[in-house]
């Protein structure tokens, strides 16, 4: 079991943070998109509100694994993630549509990951170093 590390919780969690989810299509390309969303309920949880992800949605459902990825200046983490589940009803979903309600939008879902390795991608000489 990966545990992500402090400073990589705290890095997903800042608002000011750029998050972006990585996804595989069908012949393995990548697909890449930024969500606002993403967060980690904690340190072995990641989930992502399903807003507007109609072919990332897909990719998971196919595919199961994904890559997180989260940048602040110069600091940035890449958490290498499986979906744990798609989350359609219950306390987590509504605690997300309750952030998002302030900035007019809604979830469908929400997709829950483990974490498999965590990396720092800052750019520095730590780049590319496994943290977990």
């Amino acid at each position: 079991m990966v545990i992500i590390p402090e400073k990589v919780l705290e890095a997903f969690n800042d608002p000011k943070s750029v998050k972006v989810l990585t996804s595989v299509e069908t012949g393995g390309q990548p697909h890449v998109i930024v969500c606002g969303s993403i967060s980690a309920l904690d340190a072995e949880t990641v989930v992502v509100g399903e807003i507007l992800m109609k072919k990332t949605s897909s990719n998971l459902e196919r595919h199961r694994k994904a890559a997180v990825l989260v940048l602040i200046d110069r600091i940035s983490y890449v958490i290498h993630v499986k979906v744990k589940k798609r989350i359609a009803e219950g306390p987590v979903l509504d605690n997300m549509n309750h952030v998002l309600a302030g900035m007019g939008l809604r979830a469908h879902a929400v997709w829950a990951f483990e974490p498999l390795a965590v990396y720092d991608q800052s750019a520095s000489q730590s780049a590319g170093i496994k943290l977990a």
